[in-house]
């Protein structure tokens, strides 16, 4: 018997969903001289982020994730109909990413 379902290449079992403002900053090396986007993340994970965004951003567009006091350099690696996935160009520090799980969620620090 053959299995007929797709793999989905974008299941993470380390991905936290979250509901959490925040500011994309694209760098000043960007021809409009770098900017500030709000976005709300949607998911987590120790290298990557699912956020909702206002306008298009470009796949390679270099930019930071600034959130609870701290901007994570971040490369936007997809967008599609107001979302976009971002790859972290470091590693999340393990409290700043249960922060971020905990934001919309007053039980996430009992789990």
């Amino acid at each position: 018997m053959m299995m007929r379902e797709t793999f989905n290449r974008r299941f993470s079992p380390n991905r936290r969903r979250t509901c959490v403002e925040a500011w994309f900053h694209r760098d000043a090396e960007t021809r409009d001289g770098g900017s500030r986007l709000r976005i709300t993340i949607r998911d987590v994970s120790y290298d990557g982020m699912r956020l909702e965004v206002e306008e298009a951003l470009a796949p390679g567009t270099a930019g930071a994730v600034e959130v609870l006091g701290t901007r994570i350099p971040a490369i936007v690696h997809w967008w599609k109909n107001g979302q976009a996935g971002v790859h972290l160009a470091e590693r999340l520090d393990r409290d700043l990413l249960v922060a971020l799980e905990a934001a919309d969620d007053d039980l996430a620090e009992y789990r």
